[in-house]
């Protein structure tokens, strides 16, 4: 009897224990949730007479970023197609639903219902970082590198169990935010050469949680002797891309890189903001 009793008694303590790490996970999704989805904290205006100008001043860029999500260079990229724009400033103030998704068991990630955000006109060598995946109360987002701007093709490396691959950048599109990055002073060409290696050379490595943690944080030897063994993930596949140019985009220099530390790197400059603060950007942990 008292055997049954003991196995009773930890089979009732399983199913709390189980019980407390289901409620403290929906908990701390909840509190994350919040962060989901920025809307601009001031009011839509009018874009018609600055949009009807010839030319702009910092002023004028400044209004257009703040009801836009653009910075200069693709607004000079759109300049007189006022229609294209507008369809900005709807995407930036766009109030509509979203919901989650589970990336993985514990990490959910947040999409607009029925809606799918413009982009900014991309280069190759850009990168796209979202914080809509989440894991236990941390953002840890999402990143990649546009490859094939023209083609619409990014490489990114996603999850557990599949390695890096070229894919559309529709998933940043449908999430709840997403900003597109660009190497400060640094020519066209030059970013397109970055494109191109990490097209060639960092298609097929592995997902790897660790890496910087229990292997090299700098893989770009293996990575030119063709090693595929080599692990990576999201913010490291990008990071490493530009390292092996020797640009490093971590931005707080630890072993490990995830799509915060590039958000916040120095030496990248804001091409498009949606469903961020566009002032504080990533300012949640």
């Amino acid at each position: 009897m008292k055997i049954f009793f003991r196995i009773v008694a930890v089979f009732l303590g399983f199913v709390l224990v189980i019980a407390a790490a289901d409620i403290t996970f929906l908990l701390m999704t909840e509190a994350t949730e919040k962060y989901a989805r920025i809307l601009p904290a001031y009011e839509r205006e009018s874009l018609d007479e600055v949009l009807a100008k010839e030319s702009w001043s910092e002023e004028d860029y400044d209004l257009l970023y703040h009801q836009t999500g653009l910075t200069q260079a693709p607004l000079d990229a759109l300049k007189g197609d006022s229609e294209a724009i507008l369809e900005f400033q709807d995407a930036l103030f766009y109030d509509g639903e979203w919901q989650h998704s589970m990336a993985s068991v514990i990490t959910p990630h947040e999409y607009m219902i029925g809606y799918s955000a413009p982009i900014a006109p991309l280069e190759d060598g850009d990168i796209l970082v979202s914080s809509t995946c989440h894991t236990l109360g941390w953002r840890n987002g999402h990143a990649a590198i546009v490859v094939d701007a023209k083609k619409g093709v990014i490489l990114e490396s996603v999850s557990l169990g599949y390695d890096s691959a070229l894919n559309g950048y529709s998933w940043f599109t449908s999430a709840a935010n997403f900003m597109v990055l660009r190497l400060k002073d640094v020519s066209q060409e030059k970013r397109a050469e970055i494109a191109a290696y990490a097209k060639e050379h960092m298609v097929g490595l592995p997902y790897s949680l660790t890496v910087g943690l229990f292997s090299k944080k700098d893989l770009s030897e293996n990575i030119a002797a063709g090693d595929l063994t080599v692990g990576t993930q999201c913010g490291h596949l990008v990071w490493q891309a530009y390292y092996n140019f020797g640009y490093d985009l971590d931005s707080n220099g630890g072993p490990v890189v995830v799509p915060k530390d590039i958000a916040t790197s120095p030496i990248l400059e804001v091409v498009q903001v949606y469903g961020f603060d566009p002032d504080r950007l990533w300012f949640y942990f």
